[in-house]
């Protein structure tokens, strides 16, 4: 009887435990973190709780929720590692890859990616791949770097696609461009702004086919208007040389007047190279432009893929209507 009782309390505390690691887990995933911190922490010292102790020394690290202290954070994540704990893993590698809380060593950084990364662990399989790409901390390998950042499901690591659209377009290959696309759309869908710049670069430029300036403004815009800012700049830029679009200066104004705004130098110098072009009648309109932008366009816009998607089902209906008009 008294095993089973024994048994039936060891239960019960494992399900309490469980119960306060998820509560936590919720408060830190909803950015709660000083109540994420003062959960976690208990948990954290009791041996053998790696989970805990992962999240403790991260709050640490960062300064989430408490105080940043480097000496404490790094003993929990000691204690993480012990474990074999693939986040523990990972997160060590970046600091040791940036030499941030701890002395730089990229070999040291590789080892422990390589590790998380066997476990599935797909932050360590993207700083791989970039690392091998980049030859940062390893001897640049483009077919290694290929291998890991292929393996990472894309709406887990959107950035992915967009390091995959480079490598793709830098590798001259006959389906190197519609490898790219794709690999853009598919960070594009996952809401990588970059990669909707990416895709609107390729459009500007014909590279994806099709030289398309509207649909490249069209992907410009949608990142710009969610804070992209070099995508605000771009679109100012091509609104004041009027080249690929008709120009329009108080367009260009009020884009590069919104990137100029959050000190990006080249929007800030390009902005005084077109009010010497401008009227003060002008320079008011684009102010308007401006306020209007704001209160109408940013973080307002739906996706160009969701605008394409109602123009292919409208122009498939249109067709329908035609076909049965003709019977």
């Amino acid at each position: 009887m008294k095993k089973w009782l024994i048994l039936f309390v060891c239960l019960a505390m494992n399900g309490a435990v469980q119960a306060d690691f998820a509560s936590a887990e919720e408060a830190f995933k909803n950015q709660r973190y000083s109540e994420a911190f003062q959960q976690f922490l208990p948990l954290a010292n009791q041996q053998g709780n790696y989970r805990e102790q992962y999240y403790v020394a991260y709050l640490y690290l960062r300064g989430l929720g408490v105080t940043k202290n480097d000496t404490k954070g790094l003993a929990y994540l000691k204690e993480s590692l012990k474990e074999n704990y693939h986040p523990a893993q990972a997160l060590m590698a970046f600091l040791y890859s940036q030499g941030e809380s701890v002395p730089m060593d990229k070999k040291k950084a590789i080892e422990l990616y390589k590790k998380a990364a066997d476990q599935g662990n797909t932050s360590a399989m993207l700083n791989l791949g970039v690392a091998y790409y980049q030859g940062d901390g390893v001897v640049r390998n483009i077919p290694k770097a290929i291998e890991y950042l292929e393996k990472i499901p894309i709406e887990l690591q959107p950035v992915t696609g967009r390091y995959l659209g480079e490598i793709y377009l830098a590798s001259g290959d006959a389906d190197a461009v519609s490898r790219a696309q794709r690999a853009y759309r598919a960070a594009a869908e996952a809401n990588d702004l970059a990669s909707f710049m990416a895709l609107g670069d390729m459009f500007l430029s014909g590279q994806g086919g099709t030289q398309d300036a509207q649909k490249a403004v069209l992907y410009y815009t949608y990142a710009a208007a969610y804070g992209y800012i070099p995508a605000q700049y771009a679109l100012g830029v091509l609104y004041a040389n009027g080249k690929q679009v008709p120009r329009n200066m108080v367009d260009a104004h009020a884009w590069l007047s919104l990137a100029a705004s959050q000190k990006y130098e080249p929007a800030e110098n390009a902005l005084q190279r077109l009010k010497e072009e401008m009227t003060l009648s002008d320079i008011d309109r684009a102010r308007q432009k401006l306020i209007d932008l704001q209160k109408n366009v940013l973080g307002k816009l739906e996706s160009p893929f969701k605008q394409e998607r109602v123009a292919v089902q409208k122009e498939a209906a249109s067709a329908r209507i035609i076909k049965r008009r003709r019977r």
